[in-house]
């Protein structure tokens, strides 16, 4: 009899085992869903100080925070599907890194590791060649091998093959015009170095394992229109940009937003605040809202006397009255889709109406039940 009661313990704790992961996953709290919230490191360090680097346990508590409070980490795999169109889990985390440090595979590789959670590296491939010569030691080879083929959730992109430098005028390599004995080169001789340079780390990386090499960071966040056109020319689908919003699929795969971790600063809660203040309503909760106080959330201000309506924006003046169906800056005129009106003393504008205005998306964030202008491209050009 006591064997048969010590068997049945043992099935029910293996049972439990089993059950109690799926009932706290149905437990978990749904903070956000259908976006992602990419979040970026450089350099785990534990004696190094600077404003890129955290020690190896604050990476790990942040982490360790995100999970308790429900998020869920995706690998690179998943975020590309993700924005072609398919679905992530709520409360989505993507892990990047940037510069490709070997503090990546000694500090930060273990605790990913660990704790089952993905993430990418943007390397800069030129450095692969020595790696120790770099003023922060970097990846090699055989670190990114090791690391590529031991799981099925690290991966290695582009950081540039070797564009993380300024030029003599202070524009970064990947932006600016290189001068070569007092000649500044043409545009064409841009584009095939821009090309080139992506070729070249998509190349090198390809030889390390079999994933596709087709995401990269921008080098110190810069990039411009041609920028973009030309790494994608050399290879490149996804780019990632250091603008601290969530990623949703309406935005540019050329120009994903990410939200800085990778500071001392940065405590568990903080950061989970920090990607809090950036969720995404789905929709806005209105088609109008009140002038004068969503100004005030983007930035703006609007007053109203006698009729007449001032709208002042950044650097643009707008003048119009309640009941008209139009705004004038002086030199252009929007026609409003529906006129100005007042309802419970206050004026009240069409969000559609006043993103023309402003010439910006407008996104409503329901944590903290105010609007804000989205920073980076809102729609695929």
């Amino acid at each position: 009899m006591s064997k048969l009661v010590t068997k049945a313990l043992a099935l029910c704790i293996l049972g439990l085992t089993v059950i109690l992961p799926s009932l706290q996953a149905a437990k978990t709290n749904v903070l956000y869903k259908d976006q992602v919230a990419v979040i970026m490191y450089h350099h785990v360090d534990d004696d190094a100080k600077s404003g890129g680097t955290i020690t190896t346990k604050l990476f790990e508590d942040q982490l360790t925070y995100l999970k308790s409070k429900g998020y869920q980490f995706i690998t690179l795999r998943q975020f590309k599907d993700f924005m072609q169109g398919a679905s992530v889990p709520h409360n989505a985390v993507l892990v990047t890194f940037d510069d490709g440090y070997e503090s990546f595979y000694i500090n930060a590789y273990p605790v990913l590791k660990s704790m089952r959670i993905p993430a990418v590296n943007f390397v800069i491939t030129n450095d692969l060649e020595n790696p120790l010569a770099s003023y922060i030691p970097s990846l090699s080879r055989d670190e990114i091998v090791e690391m590529t083929s031991d799981t099925n959730f690290i991966d290695a992109q582009c950081h540039t093959n070797n564009f993380h430098y300024k030029l003599p005028d202070g524009s970064p390599a990947l932006i600016g015009r290189m001068v070569t004995n007092g000649k500044k080169e043409t545009d064409e001789e841009y584009k095939q170095r821009v090309i080139g340079d992506t070729q070249a780390c998509v190349a090198r990386l390809s030889e390390l394992y079999p994933e596709p090499i087709d995401s990269y960071a921008y080098p110190f966040g810069y990039f411009d229109a041609r920028a973009i056109d030309y790494v994608g020319q050399g290879g490149m689908k996804y780019a990632f940009t250091i603008v601290p919003e969530m990623a949703t699929r309406d935005i540019d795969p050329m120009q994903i937003p990410r939200i800085n971790a990778g500071n001392s600063m940065i405590t568990p809660e903080v950061l989970h605040n920090s990607i809090l203040r950036r969720i995404v309503a789905a929709s806005n909760p209105s088609a109008e809202v009140p002038l004068a106080e969503t100004l005030s959330q983007l930035g703006g201000k609007a007053t109203v006397s006698g009729g007449a309506v001032t709208i002042l924006y950044g650097s643009a003046q707008w003048q119009g009255k309640v009941n008209g169906a139009g705004l004038t800056n002086g030199t252009a005129t929007v026609t409003l889709q529906k006129p100005l009106y007042t309802k419970n003393n206050k004026v009240l504008i069409g969000i559609k109406d006043l993103e023309t205005v402003i010439g910006a998306q407008i996104v409503y964030n329901p944590t903290v039940q105010s609007y804000a202008v989205r920073q980076s491209p809102a729609v695929k050009k």
